[in-house]
């Protein structure tokens, strides 16, 4: 095989990789859309979990008007300390821990179990988590959980809201646990945000 081959196959793994563990979709591989790799990836089948939420909401569809947030309880607000104290951390397909890195569910997991919340280990399991909030942005509160789908497809990010249009999260596009201002930037994660869930 080539470098060329071999460098082609690697990426196609690492996208196989990601669809397991729920944590990353063609965009937040840093894929570009059409590009070779990004119709394998959104043409590879994924056995989902019974129950699994599916992305159903479109592009035009979601609004940027993002109210501002009240005031995170006394739990969101420790879930947020714990979740800053790890801005900088690398992004690692699969990863728990801060030495290894985390992938974004590891992320939220190890975040969570710090203040002493158990979640499951994958972002399409961490759906099911605690309660339902409607995916609307004036629902949430700060130190819900936020999940991404592409329409169609399963699961495949999840991220900490930090309040005020802004997530705290492990992604590949942030290079590791880093913010999102969805005010002014990650049109993906506005446009498919598709669930929330409040665990506090």
């Amino acid at each position: 095989m080539t470098t060329r081959t071999l460098s082609r196959v690697g990426a196609v793994a690492a996208a196989l990789i990601s669809l397991v563990t729920g944590c990353t979709s063609s965009a937040t591989l840093g894929v570009p859309t059409g590009s070779i790799l990004s119709t394998v990836i959104a043409t590879i089948p994924v056995i989902l979990p019974e129950g699994d939420t599916r992305g159903t909401t479109p592009t035009t569809t979601r609004s940027r008007r993002i109210p501002a947030s009240p005031a995170p309880t006394a739990g969101a607000a420790q879930v947020l300390r714990i979740a800053d104290s790890y801005v900088g951390t690398k992004y690692t397909w699969g990863g728990n821990t801060p030495r290894e890195g985390f992938d974004c569910s590891g992320f939220t997991k190890y975040v969570f179990a710090k203040r002493g919340i158990t979640l499951p280990r994958t972002s399409r399991e961490q759906v099911r988590a605690g309660r339902a909030i409607p995916a609307d942005f004036g629902a949430l509160r700060p130190g819900d959980l936020m999940m991404f789908a592409e329409p169609g497809e399963a699961i495949s990010h999840v991220a900490i809201y930090a309040g005020d249009g802004r997530i705290i999260h492990s992604s590949g596009t942030t290079h590791g646990v880093g913010y999102t201002d969805l005010n002014t930037g990650g049109e993906w994660f506005v446009a498919y945000f598709v669930a929330a869930r409040r665990v506090e």
